[in-house]
């Protein structure tokens, strides 16, 4: 039996891939220019992040002390939904791991809008707040 992968399943997996290595040339290639970022809980990236500029920010600032187990992607023609685990060190030395999931809408192989949230904002929070320092 052959198995075919939805377009936006193997995109979304182009983009935890290119975010693992820190290639925000992909996501410059594959966010639209009025993308809005929805980011979940109450940390210093919470909320609405709007634009491409604004995104990729986000990331700049964000990056780096977090690596994802991706459980699955599953994908139609508009949305694209990653089932993970994240886990890393906080610059403090201390571990930690979170499961999460991440919505996006994708048109014309771009992401239009994104939805992150976390299983756990209360534990969430203040690592996202000393990954942002």
């Amino acid at each position: 039996m052959t198995s075919h992968e939805h377009p936006n399943v193997s995109l979304t997996r182009e983009g935890l891939e290119a975010l693992d290595r820190g290639d925000f040339g992909w996501f410059d290639q594959h966010v639209a220019d009025d993308v809005v970022w929805h980011v979940g809980g109450n940390n210093k990236l919470s909320g609405e992040h709007r634009g491409k500029q604004a995104v990729m920010e986000m990331f700049a600032r964000s990056a780096g002390g977090i690596s994802v187990d991706t459980h699955d992607v599953l994908a139609n023609d508009d949305h694209a939904v990653v089932l993970g685990t994240a886990k890393g060190t906080t610059p403090d030395g201390q571990a930690f791991e979170y499961k999460f999931v991440n919505v996006f809408h994708i048109r014309d192989g771009k992401t239009v809008e994104a939805w992150g949230m976390s299983e756990n904002d209360a534990q969430t929070d203040p690592i996202f707040d000393q990954l942002n320092e």
